[in-house]
């Protein structure tokens, strides 16, 4: 029963990657096959203790959601999220079930690979339209992308695929090499979230080495010095780098000097923001429920930028929306479960957990990550592997 426990699993989680990378519909389908794998092996085998912090933390955001939900009920708005946060128990549930099915290796492993697969198309569309994607870059576009070419999402997945190469897995092939392959890849698609989220994992790992192994400590110095000029060269060779940082600069500037403008992508996140960090002040629009938050940003939007109107209904920082939505409990409570992972990966010694956690959190300032069902994918699952990759089958 082990073995087909375990090549169910990988089938699944085949099946997972493939919706992530092609088809909503097929990610859904297979979080629904996972759900009945995770019950039936539960039911069939040992019953795992339900005061396990793992299953505890990946059951609390379905509770905690209800801070924004009982002002309106269940309206479309607040539905959608309990569907999207119903991934939580899912994961926690497999993880926990099929841990001693070599959850960790038979998930990462699969991972990688799609990881390394779904790099053909960018890198593809690059080699065949180089000047096209060049000048796309230089208004502030990326190259094209699996994942309904939600860049920033696809980005972190790259991102959870090169930690994943750093869990101490056995038997796991050509880990150096696929490492070295997505750092250049994510460094050559030029998203600042998978850069800020790249620095977070080698420092992480980086530190987690010094302190702990005492063979690294020797030669730490000179490897991170020759890493970083290695880094900040590829970032000067690379066009695609050198031109989103361009735009960068001229995003910030342009909005520093005429304010709000549609068309640059930056202005957008700071006014979205703004408008969000004046309702809460100006107008104590804190606890408003998940379904008003929508019309209240658009609103003040309004105000804030002499009538202009606005398609985006949340602000992009999920500190923000929960402060709107839930209040100031709601959002403590949402922070105190958002870092507990981090905070038990440090009681039992789980670098990768700490890793992820924050890596997560950097990219929640600049989005609201987990109010989409690609962002809570890829803070769950990769989370899961992390936190049973130091757990005894």
């Amino acid at each position: 029963m082990p073995k087909r426990a375990t090549n169910i699993l990988l089938a699944l989680s085949i099946l997972l990657l493939t919706g992530l990378l092609w088809s909503r519909a097929l990610l859904s389908i297979g979080i629904g096959l996972i759900a009945i794998y995770a019950l039936y092996y539960w039911n069939i085998s040992e019953k795992p203790s339900f005061k396990q912090p793992l299953f505890i933390w990946s059951c609390s955001p379905l509770i905690l959601l209800f801070t924004g939900i009982y002002q309106d009920g269940f309206t479309p708005i607040n539905n959608q999220l309990l569907l999207t946060f119903a991934v939580y128990p899912i994961a926690g549930l497999t993880a926990i079930t099929a841990n001693k099915f070599n959850f960790t290796k038979t998930i990462s492993q699969p991972w990688i690979h799609a990881a390394l697969i779904a790099l053909v198309y960018p890198l593809g569309w690059f080699i065949f339209y180089s000047s096209k994607a060049i000048e796309q870059y230089g208004i502030g576009k990326s190259l094209p992308v699996f994942m309904d070419n939600d860049h920033v999402r696809f980005s972190m997945f790259l991102c959870s695929a090169m930690l994943f190469t750093l869990l101490p897995v056995t038997n796991a092939r050509y880990k150096k090499t696929s490492f070295i392959i997505l750092l250049i890849a994510i460094l050559f698609l030029a998203v600042r979230t998978a850069w800020v989220l790249v620095f977070i994992i080698l420092l992480g790992f980086g530190i987690h080495q010094i302190l702990h192994n005492p063979s690294f400590k020797k030669y730490t110095s000179i490897k991170l010095i020759i890493a970083t000029i290695c880094i900040i060269g590829l970032i000067g060779i690379f066009p695609t780098a050198q031109q989103k940082i361009n735009y960068s600069i001229y995003d910030w500037q342009e909005y520093n000097r005429k304010g709000y403008d549609s068309t640059y992508s930056d202005g957008v996140r700071r006014a979205m923001n703004l408008a969000s960090w004046k309702a809460i002040q100006e107008d104590h629009a804190t606890a408003i429920g998940w379904d008003a938050i929508p019309a209240t940003i658009k609103k003040k939007f309004s105000q804030q930028f002499n009538g202009n109107t606005t398609q985006y209904g949340w602000p992009f920082n999920q500190w923000l929306f929960w402060w709107m939505g839930s209040g100031w409990i709601g959002l403590l409570l949402f922070s105190i479960w958002l870092f507990y992972p981090a905070w038990y990966g440090f009681k039992n010694n789980n670098p990768f957990l700490i890793i992820w956690t924050f890596a997560i959190a950097a990219s929640c300032l600049v989005e609201t990550t987990l109010n989409y069902q690609y962002g809570v994918f890829l803070h769950v699952w990769p989370l899961l592997i992390c936190w049973q990759a130091y757990r005894k089958n």
